[in-house]
C-alpha cells in the first residue's frame, strides 16, 4: 500500500517529521527548507531514541538529601532520555532547599491539599524535563524604520531542563485538584503517568511467572495472548495462575508469542490514554527521578520540613547496551553452569509422606505400596530423564529412626524413574514391620537445560 502524494506548493508546505529537503540545483532554499531538514532528523533520532532505547535515567543524577546546613534535595550531573526520546543533561549539581520552597508554594499547596495547616506528610516527586531555549541573540537584516528589539533575533536553540518537584498523585491527603491540573502559581500537581515504563515491568514479570512442568494444566496459546492483552485492560478470564504452566516443548514459541503480542498489539496504544495515537510519543516531557516523602510541621501561615526520605525504586532506567550484553552473558555462563549440577527439589516428610516444613522446588510424596513403603516423588519441573536426553537425577536420603529400642538403620533407595515422577523405597536388613519417623530426600538434576 502506498501513500498518494501532493503537488507541492506554497500553500501546501509543512514541517512534517517525515518529509527532508530533496536539495537540487535551482531551488531556492529559506527558512523553511532549513527548518524542514532539522525536523526531519531530530525527529527520526528522538524516535529511535524512544522506540528502540526506551527511556529513563541514562547516566548519573541520583537523587539525596542535605540536612545541614539547611534541609535540602540535590541531584547529581547527569542524563536523561524523555518519553518523547529527547536527551535532558544536567551539567552540574542542582540544589533544592525544601523549606523555600515550602514558603514560596505555601498557598498554591494549601489549595491543592484543601487546608491551611500542613498535613503529617507530603508526597512529591523529583521531575526532570525537557526545555530549549533560543539564545545568541545577533542582529538581522530587515525592512527600515524597525526598533533596535524587532532587529535582532536569537541564532541558537539550546537543549535545556526543567527540574521541579510535584505533587504525587497518590498523595495523602487527596488532591482537591484533578490530577494533570496546575494551580495558578504554575505548581506541578502530577508526575510523569510513564505509561510505558509500568507496561514493560509489568510484561517482565508475568513472563517471570511462567514456569515450565512436566505436568500440567498447561497453558494455551490463545490465554499467553490474553495474559499479555489484559496488561493494558481488565481482565476478562485470567488463565489460573500464577505460576502458569507451560511444557518445555512450548516454552520458547510462548514466549516469542508474548513478546510478539506485547509488541504489535499491546504497545502500539500504551498512551492511548494521553490522546497520543498508535506507536506515537506520549505528550509528557519529563522522566521521574525520585518519590519524596517529607514530614511537616508548622500552622496556617508557615509549614516547615522536619525530614525528606527518598524512594527512587519507580525511577525508569536506560541500560546501555554493553552492560544488557554482559548481563546476558553472565545469565548464560551461569546457566551452563548450573547445567552440571544443580539441586532442583528438597523436603523433609513423615512416614506417611506428609511435608514437614518448607519444601524446595515443591516436592511432594506419596505412600504407594505400604508393605514397601515405597514413595513416589514428585516436583512441577520434574521431567522424565526417559524423555529428555542428557537429563538425570541424583536422589539423595536419609530415614529418621523411630524412637523406640532395638530400631534397626534403614536406607533410602532409589527404584525407577517414571513418567509421573521418582519412585524410591525405604528398605531394613530386620524382618517385620518397618518403624520410622520419617525421612529428608534432596533431588539434583544434571543437564537437560534448565
Amino acid at each position: 500500500m502506498s501513500t498518494p502524494c501532493q503537488t507541492a506548493s506554497l500553500a501546501l508546505q509543512r514541517l512534517d517529521p517525515l518529509k527532508r529537503v530533496n536539495y537540487t540545483f535551482g531551488l531556492v532554499l529559506g527558512v523553511e527548507e532549513f527548518v524542514q531538514s532539522d525536523t526531519y532528523f531530530l525527529a527520526k533520532h528522538h524516535t529511535e531514541n524512544r522506540l528502540l532505547h526506551g527511556y529513563g535515567t541514562v547516566c548519573g543524577l541520583s537523587v539525596v538529601t542535605q540536612t545541614a546546613p539547611v534541609l535540602e534535595v540535590q541531584v547529581t550531573p547527569g542524563w536523561a532520555v524523555n518519553p518523547r526520546g529527547q536527551e535532558i543533561k544536567v551539567p552540574q549539581l542542582m540544589c533544592l532547599q525544601v523549606d523555600s520552597w515550602l514558603a514560596t508554594n505555601l498557598a498554591a499547596l494549601q489549595s491543592a491539599v484543601a487546608q491551611s495547616v500542613p498535613p503529617a506528610t507530603l508526597n512529591l516527586c523529583v521531575v526532570l524535563c525537557y526545555r530549549e531555549c533560543k539564545t545568541d541573540v545577533v542582529p538581522i537584516p530587515g525592512e527600515p524604520c524597525r526598533t533596535q528589539s524587532s532587529s535582532m533575533a536569537p541564532s541558537r536553540i539550546a537543549d535545556s531542563f526543567d527540574l521541579m518537584l510535584c505533587l504525587d498523585q497518590t498523595t495523602s491527603p487527596p488532591l482537591s485538584s484533578p490530577p494533570g491540573s496546575s494551580a495558578a502559581s504554575g505548581l506541578c500537581l502530577t508526575a510523569p503517568a510513564q505509561l510505558e515504563d509500568d507496561s514493560v515491568r509489568a510484561l517482565a514479570a508475568l513472563l517471570a511467572e511462567f514456569q515450565i512442568s512436566s505436568s500440567g494444566p498447561y497453558l494455551t496459546l490463545d490465554q499467553v495472548e490474553q495474559l499479555i492483552l489484559n496488561l493494558n485492560q481488565p481482565p476478562s478470564s485470567p488463565p489460573a495462575g500464577p505460576p502458569y504452566l507451560v511444557s518445555a516443548a512450548d516454552a520458547a514459541d510462548y514466549r516469542r508469542a508474548a513478546i510478539r503480542t506485547w509488541i504489535t498489539q499491546v504497545r502500539p496504544f500504551i498512551c492511548a490514554a494521553q490522546g497520543a495515537g498508535p506507536c506515537c510519543p506520549p505528550p509528557e516531557k519529563c522522566v521521574l527521578l525520585a518519590e519524596l516523602v517529607v514530614d511537616l510541621t508548622g500552622g496556617a501561615t508557615e509549614w516547615l520540613a522536619t525530614s525528606v526520605s527518598v524512594d527512587d525504586s519507580r525511577r525508569p532506567l536506560l541500560i546501555p547496551g554493553t552492560l544488557m550484553q554482559e548481563l546476558i552473558l553472565g545469565e548464560a555462563a551461569a546457566l551452563s553452569t548450573a547445567t552440571e549440577y544443580m539441586p532442583v527439589a528438597a523436603a523433609q516428610f513423615s512416614s506417611s509422606g506428609a511435608l514437614v516444613g518448607p519444601s524446595l522446588g515443591n516436592l511432594t510424596a506419596s505412600l504407594s505400596s505400604p508393605p514397601d513403603n515405597e514413595f513416589l516423588l514428585s516436583f512441577p519441573s520434574y521431567q522424565d530423564p526417559q524423555d529428555v536426553a542428557g537429563l538425570t537425577y541424583i536422589v539423595k536420603g536419609t530415614v529418621q529412626s523411630a524412637p523406640a529400642p532395638n530400631t534397626d538403620a534403614m536406607t533410602l533407595e532409589l527404584v525407577d524413574f517414571e513418567t509421573a515422577g521418582i519412585r524410591i523405597a525405604l528398605r531394613s536388613q530386620a524382618a517385620g514391620p518397618l518403624q520410622f519417623a520419617g525421612f529428608m530426600v534432596e533431588i539434583a538434576q544434571i543437564g537437560g537445560g534448565l
